[in-house]
């Protein structure tokens, strides 16, 4: 019998259900899901990855295709979830995911294994224009249709798979979208799942995954009156935990703003290094990272760019929401290779004065990088007992921002190590976000340029007013090398 969801499929598409190659993972099965899996209830996080391909005959397209297809069939019995359904509770108002029986598999769409597909961009014309997100007309790369009804709030009783695989062939090369449901994974579980994916299919040793999420289960529900000190103890750590979404069945609604567009930025590698070695001399006592300095440069640019715009004029602090993860330096005994949710969203405040400053993204890397250090064990027990603590994630989740000016939104879904997920055809030459209907900034692994040097590209959605400003901000332009953005 047919699914209800097949019906949304458009003509052309091939659909593949991937069924775990160990019979023993197959069957009816309900997977846990822990407090921290349920706090992104309604989203499908989407990502593509753009590979070249010097063959591309209708035998050799069908070579890839079987080679995805095997490799997920073995990856699917290492991680059993990834064939699972997505539903809802109606009764305790909370997700599961289930397999139903034997017959439920990861789901592969393939488009023009046959002939190449003439409607999206060559790979040559993507290489051109930066792979850029907009490149890629709506609905033809990504299973939309399928992917849509979740950020309505609705969809979830039509058996969506948990995740979903695309495979697109263009002419010179193929994209490879992927969509996972937040009840499966985070950002650092993806680069897991696409290495251990890429190794299944290359026959290399299978790279351990740990999949037990009762270590993110607290042990005992707090009662009321203790709920309202964990509320004010992740606070004071930077979380956004206490506070209620404008409108329950819409993830988005406080996160909208002016329609936004988007950019490829290429920051330099060098300047950035640069910037952390001066932290490291006039603050020695904290030690940031890499990704603090750029997150700082991002954040103090779009601080400048907002101001000027006298977006939210009576405030006198901005704030950055960023991704804080249990898998820190600072708590080493969670395991690495965790497949799940393991993050919270955190934020950052200063006063716009001292980030427009000269001296702005050192403040900003430091304050970020004091928050990150505040992630220890009493951090994991307090934040699983407030998520365990939560009746309706419609209404209270990852995504409760306090009503205040928000100047930079980080995704958890950042500085995935791509180029190393080569499935035997070679390595992707970029990932990318999809266009963004909200703002954020998307950072990606470093790469080296078609000059040679050594960049760290960003997608930030933003207002074209915003992006104009960045682009003339000679701060900012200190970093940077190239500025790509949608026309």
């Amino acid at each position: 019998m047919a699914r209800r969801w097949e019906e949304q499929l458009p003509s052309g598409v091939e659909a593949y259900w991937c069924q775990p190659s160990d019979a023993n993972a197959r069957g009816a099965k309900d997977f846990l899901l822990s407090g921290c899996d349920q706090i992104m209830p309604k989203v499908h996080a989407r990502m593509s990855m753009h590979y070249q391909l010097s063959e591309s005959t209708r035998q050799s397209r069908k070579d890839i295709v079987q080679l995805l297809k095997t490799g997920l069939e073995k990856l699917a019995s290492q991680v059993p979830c990834l064939a699972a359904t997505v539903a809802f509770d109606a009764v305790s108002k909370r997700g599961t995911m289930k397999m139903a029986g034997d017959d439920d598999g990861v789901l592969l769409l393939v488009t023009g294994a046959d002939a190449v597909r003439t409607d999206l961009p060559s790979y040559a014309e993507l290489e051109r224009e930066r792979f850029a997100p907009w490149k890629l007309p709506k609905g033809k790369a990504y299973p939309e249709a399928l992917i849509n009804p979740i950020a309505a709030g609705k969809g979830h009783d039509g058996g969506l798979p948990a995740c979903i695989f695309q495979l697109n062939f263009i002419e010179g090369g193929l994209i490879l979208t992927a969509a996972f449901h937040h009840f499966l994974v985070d950002g650092p579980s993806v680069d897991l799942l696409f290495r251990a994916w890429a190794a299944h299919c290359q026959g290399k040793d299978e790279i351990p995954l740990y999949t037990d999420r009762s270590i993110l289960s607290s042990l005992k529900r707090p009662d009321a009156s203790e709920v309202q000190r964990l509320e004010h103890a992740m606070t004071a750590r930077g979380c956004m935990v206490n506070s209620t979404k404008p409108d329950p069945d819409n993830p988005w609604s406080n996160l909208m703003a002016e329609p936004t567009k988007s950019a490829v930025i290429s920051f330099s590698r060098e300047a950035i290094m640069a910037l952390k070695a001066k932290i490291a001399a006039q603050k020695p006592s904290t030690p940031v990272s890499t990704a603090d300095c750029l997150h700082a440069i991002c954040w103090t640019g779009l601080t400048r760019a907002k101001a000027a715009l006298a977006e939210g004029e009576n405030e006198m602090d901005s704030w950055t929401v960023f991704p804080v993860t249990f898998r820190t330096r600072s708590f080493p005994e969670f395991p690495i290779n965790f497949i799940g949710n393991t993050t919270f969203m955190s934020g950052a405040v200063l006063p716009v004065g001292r980030l427009k400053a000269p001296e702005g993204p050192i403040d900003a890397a430091v304050a970020l990088r004091n928050i990150i250090d505040k992630v220890d064990a009493t951090f994991l027990e307090d934040g699983l007992a407030w998520v365990d603590s939560i009746d309706d994630f419609s209404t209270r989740s990852w995504l409760s921002s306090p009503p205040r000016k928000i100047d930079s939104g980080f995704t958890s879904w950042a500085c995935l190590k791509y180029h190393n997920w080569d499935f035997g055809f070679g390595r992707p030459a970029a990932l990318r976000p999809p266009a963004s209907p909200i703002p954020y900034v998307f950072p990606l692994a470093g790469k080296t340029d078609a000059h040679g040097k050594e960049v760290i590209e960003v997608v930030i959605a933003a207002t074209e007013e915003t992006h104009r400003l960045l682009m003339k901000d000679v701060e900012f332009q200190r970093y940077t090398t190239d500025y790509h953005l949608e026309p």
